[in-house]
């Protein structure tokens, strides 16, 4: 079974920029290992019938969404799965405090840096700053 919350799931690719905009309706929330695995799917498809394999960077809009983290384990081998497949770096804002702790953890497993920004602005400037070289990837994103 789908969550009832998947349709409104958004993503939004700029071929201008190299960005898949992701964001969440209010109340999002993934409770199960099927419903992970189900968004990553949806993540993977939409990259592979919008970038044919380009790498782009992600900007994740962590506000109305959360996750049952006694999952992260297996949320971590999905977020692993975009990282190889698709994405050059992930760059995440907003969320609640609970959302930022279990992505710091997921950093962790990942043994990558983790930093979450306030704003959008703010995480596309770290995009513009990778993409001008004067950022590295694990450096500040």
């Amino acid at each position: 079974m789908e969550p009832k919350n998947r349709a409104a799931f958004s993503q939004r690719y700029s071929a201008t920029d190299g960005i898949i905009f992701v964001s969440y309706p209010p109340g999002f929330h993934l409770a199960t290992r099927r419903e992970i695995a189900t968004m990553f799917d949806q993540v993977v498809e939409f990259w592979q019938s919008k970038c044919r394999g380009r790498k782009v960077y992600y900007v994740v809009d962590y506000t109305n969404y959360t996750t049952n983290l006694a999952e992260n384990d297996f949320y971590v081998t999905q977020v692993k799965r975009v990282i190889d497949q698709c994405a050059i770096t992930i760059v995440r804002f907003g969320g609640d405090p609970l959302t930022r702790t279990g992505s710091r953890l997921r950093g962790m497993k990942l043994h990558v840096p983790t930093n979450l920004y306030s704003t959008k602005d703010e995480a596309l400037a770290i995009v513009h700053a990778l993409r001008e070289g004067r950022l590295t990837v694990g450096q500040n994103t």
